[in-house]
């Protein structure tokens, strides 16, 4: 098990850390040295065996802490939040390494996390839990995709979902028309769905879905503009007051105050009724 706090013994060096479980069960000596000089070439950590855990970088502790659990050479690993006390950059390294080692190892590993973007580039299944009850299975983009509901909708992508409330006040043709008293009414392309006329529902819209356009839409007030460089976040509000935050790539010029006019991307959007179950 690989812990949030390294759990590293501070007195000993990264060599005692290693050989300390197995000298508790009565490895050969022969045998302890071998598995340590392996994980310790896999991690990298060659040169770090006479340091003690307070000459470490964050990084380097949790390559002695995996390296802990490889010596015992498990059938499963458990990682319980491993990288929430690393900085962002040495978090995306970390990830990549995980990532590199269960190739080699290929090893089953459950890794427990908060962190939705730790979840969707290292899982091959995720498993999403809300007060212990399990609310949705399944490979990162099905999850993405096609949430089972708010919640995991809301929960998996970065950054997260929008939700409009309104309702349907028609449906037929292929189309149906989502409004509310002070957004009016859109109306989307679908394929036939388990609607009727007057439902209440959330309409869900991911920010890279939610396009500026010259026609019929809502009109969006900028309230911030986030220039990320190759990205542009526009946070802001509808008609309504509801917040909303919509991506463009790119360098899109805009600042407070404007006034844009935006609707869903045709096909990229999800319904929900009022139990906040997805509508298919």
């Amino acid at each position: 098990m690989v812990f949030q706090s390294y759990a590293l013994y501070p007195h000993m060096t990264v060599r005692q850390n290693l050989s300390f479980g197995l000298e508790n069960i009565g490895m050969p000596k022969a045998e302890i040295e071998k598995r340590i000089q392996e994980a310790s070439t896999l991690l990298q950590i060659d040169e770090l065996l006479n340091r003690r855990p307070t000459q470490l970088s964050g990084g380097q502790r949790q390559r002695v802490a995996i390296g802990r659990s490889i010596v015992r050479e498990p059938k499963i690993f458990l990682f319980d939040e491993p990288l929430s006390n690393l900085d962002a950059e040495l978090r995306v390294v970390m990830r990549f390494e995980i990532n590199a080692l269960h190739e080699r190892l290929g090893n089953t590993m459950i890794y427990v996390t908060h962190d939705q973007i730790e979840a969707m580039t290292m899982a091959d299944k995720i498993v999403v839990l809300r007060k212990g009850n399990i609310e949705q299975v399944g490979a990162p983009l099905e999850l993405y995709n096609h949430p089972n509901n708010k919640f995991v909708a809301g929960f998996i992508g970065s950054p997260r979902m929008n939700f409009l409330k309104g309702r349907i006040t028609r449906v037929g043709g292929g189309e149906l028309t989502f409004g509310s008293p002070k957004l009016g009414n859109i109306t989307l392309a679908v394929p036939q769905l388990p609607v009727k006329e007057s439902q209440e529902v959330s309409l869900g819209i991911r920010p890279e879905d939610l396009e500026v356009v010259d026609g019929d839409g809502w009109r969006f007030t900028v309230s911030i503009a986030e220039q990320h460089g190759r990205d542009t976040y526009l946070h802001g509000r509808l008609e309504d007051g509801t917040e909303v935050l919509l991506h463009k790539p790119g360098q899109f010029e805009t600042q407070r105050g404007d006034v844009l006019v935006v609707r869903p991307r045709q096909g990229a959007w999800h319904l929900f009724d009022t139990d906040e179950q997805a509508i298919r």
